[in-house]
């Protein structure tokens, strides 16, 4: 009797190294007009009660209990207009400042304000995020470095978008943990937890494809065509519990409500862009309240 095969353990398809900043780095961004995407850190997760809107759905007009995220995006300051020509070496930046020129493609980049947020961390880090426009579309830019721009003037309620986040960490694993490969039958020679074989004989390496142990975890990750839910200020609509956020405080300033989980722990931040791959026929869901710990927050 013939054996059928089955998946290999483990995706080839995600890179298992560490990040090389708990900034996370975009470096596609999608097709559309005027700014991309915007920062913010995650707070923690609640259960959000929607109605689901499509048409065929059987649970059509009932209140449904869904898992989802709070992530708190402080309001960003312009800084900089950069302009990018391809070349055959690659994306150069041809002009940085206050007045862009004729490029190829532009990104602005944004001063981050943790310190309007709910975190103990206060300095501020430059980010890169894109923008869609020619130079016609990118100009009237030039009077807005130095101001403030908010989430509201980027996403919108209900809009799918895509996360960017750095996973947590989980240090040095092993093969059983990392890939998920079967544990060795317990009459092994010597220990189970490893895998069968290496390779063959010939030739004489170890396949990169092997698992092997090594790093999990503070990956860099997307997730995609994420729902926002809803858009707010605490000052409108107070999102905090009475005994404040698990390891983050307390939300201080504008807040995202997003579908589901996202990567990483609480107060990492997190990039989030207009979804580069949106769904076809999406159907978004109706808010209608939020329990925060004990609490039921009526929307």
């Amino acid at each position: 009797m013939v054996q059928e095969g089955r998946p290999r353990r483990g995706s080839l398809g995600f890179v298992r190294k560490r990040a090389s900043s708990v900034i996370p780095r975009i470096r596609r961004w999608p097709a559309g007009d005027g700014v991309l995407g915007f920062l913010g850190y995650k707070v923690g997760m609640v259960t959000a009660i929607v109605e689901p809107t499509h048409p065929n759905s059987p649970l059509k007009g009932a209140e449904v209990a869904t898992p989802a995220t709070v992530v708190e995006v402080p309001p960003l300051i312009l800084r900089k207009i950069r302009t990018y020509k391809k070349t055959r070496y690659g994306s150069k930046i041809v002009s940085e400042g206050k007045k862009p020129e004729e490029g190829d493609f532009y990104r602005l980049v944004f001063e981050t304000q943790p310190k309007l947020a709910g975190l103990p961390k206060k300095r501020s880090e430059l980010i890169e995020i894109g923008f869609g426009g020619d130079i016609d579309a990118v100009k009237p830019l030039t009077e807005r470095i130095g101001k403030e721009f908010k989430v509201s003037e980027v996403f919108s309620p209900n809009e799918l978008i895509d996360v960017v986040g750095v996973t947590k960490g989980k240090g040095f694993s092993g093969v059983i943990k990392r890939f998920g490969v079967a544990l060795m039958p317990h009459k092994t020679e010597k220990s189970r937890r490893k895998v069968g074989s290496l390779g063959s004989w010939t030739p004489s390496r170890t396949p990169w494809q092997v698992p092997m142990a090594g790093q999990l975890g503070y990956f860099l990750r997307t997730e995609y065509n994420k729902e926002i839910l809803y858009i707010g200020n605490v000052s409108e609509f107070d999102i905090n519990p009475k005994s404040g956020w698990h390891r983050y405080g307390t939300v201080r300033s504008d807040f995202l409500l997003i579908k589901g989980s996202i990567p990483g722990p609480a107060k990492r931040p997190v990039k989030m862009r207009k979804a580069i791959r949106p769904l076809k026929g999406f159907h978004p869901n109706r808010l209608r309240e939020v329990v925060a710990g004990n609490e039921v927050k009526r929307v």
